[in-house]
């Protein structure tokens, strides 16, 4: 049977499309731009179109002469010991916050949930400058003493970039809301074959988890990935703990050197927008290749029986 369009339907697909065209944007100018000579991007800064496509600024990046400066293969190396390692450790206690939000029955659970979910209301920026203290201060490490005097404590060292922000209290909320859509008849069946709590996770919960699971793991590569203020703030004296975000500025100005643009104070755009596709390439990949379960995870849990 053929469906009515309706003119309501037709101005929903109309903005829609328009809007995606306008978030697209940006993107098609990065690469677009990345194939310009610096004269060509200057030509049409509106919108550079290069008459001949220049690929010197992708293969300058994989130059011994730009190796040799900049650590990139360390850095990319540091960006992904963070991604692993937050996904590992929020995933874990958001699935088991998750768990005890939804399933276990305890006087003040609402309470304490609703405190948690409070904290959202405050911006992240206002804790840094606490959790730099508690990092420069923090007893006994870095040259401190038990007060926390006297060193730099774990300032421009691997435990400032990793024993900050475990829990997400976001995470916990999506995870809480994704069990609460799964029926008790599950655990109880589980239950009754004499599955412990643990097991009832392993088993019935986290084969169920995987939408939501994929959406942590996307969000959490793209926020690492990208990651650029606290390692400016904690690693910025420690170039090999270096995150790829924190590079970017040093492969830059490598990149303006080589290419001969240092003196002149000309801007080299074509080789930061080259930059920027590399860099955003693994993260559309990764959405790519799990778009089906990000779809599923961020639409909502659901069960058809």
């Amino acid at each position: 049977m053929r469906r009515h369009v309706s003119a309501g339907r037709i101005a929903i697909y109309v903005i829609l499309i328009g809007g995606s065209l306008v978030m697209a944007f940006p993107m098609a100018y990065a690469l677009v731009g990345s194939f310009c000579d610096l004269g060509q991007f200057y030509a049409r800064p509106w919108f550079p179109i290069p008459t001949k496509p220049d690929f010197t600024n992708y293969r300058l990046m994989f130059t011994a002469e730009f190796t040799a400066t900049v650590d990139i293969w360390r850095w990319i190396g540091n960006t992904l010991v963070r991604i692993g390692w937050y996904t590992l450790i929020t995933g874990t206690i958001a699935v088991l916050a998750g768990y005890v939000f939804s399933k276990l029955r305890f006087r003040g659970r609402e309470t304490v949930f609703m405190y948690l979910l409070s904290s959202m209301m405050i911006p992240g920026i206002v804790f840094l400058i606490p959790t730099y203290i508690m990092m420069a201060r923090f007893p006994g490490v870095g040259g401190n003493d038990m007060s926390g005097r006297g060193g730099h404590g774990f300032v421009d060292s691997w435990p400032a970039l990793l024993i900050t922000g475990w829990v997400n209290v976001y995470y916990v909320f999506l995870f809480r809301q994704t069990f609460r859509s799964i029926p008790d008849d599950f655990e109880e069946a589980a239950r009754v074959d004499g599955a412990t709590t643990l097991r009832c996770l392993k088993d019935v919960y986290l084969p169920m988890l995987k939408p939501t699971l994929t959406v942590l793991v996307i969000f959490q590569f793209v926020t690492f990935w990208n990651d650029y203020q606290w390692p400016l703030i904690v690693s910025s004296g420690n170039r090999d703990i270096w995150t790829l975000a924190l590079g970017f500025q040093r492969m830059l100005l490598t990149g303006a050197q080589i290419k001969g643009f240092a003196s002149t104070g000309a801007v080299d755009y074509p080789f930061t927008f080259a930059m920027a596709v590399v860099a955003t390439t693994p993260l559309i990949v990764l959405f790519l290749s799990l778009q089906s379960y990000f779809v599923e995870g961020v639409q909502g849990f659901a069960i058809k029986g």
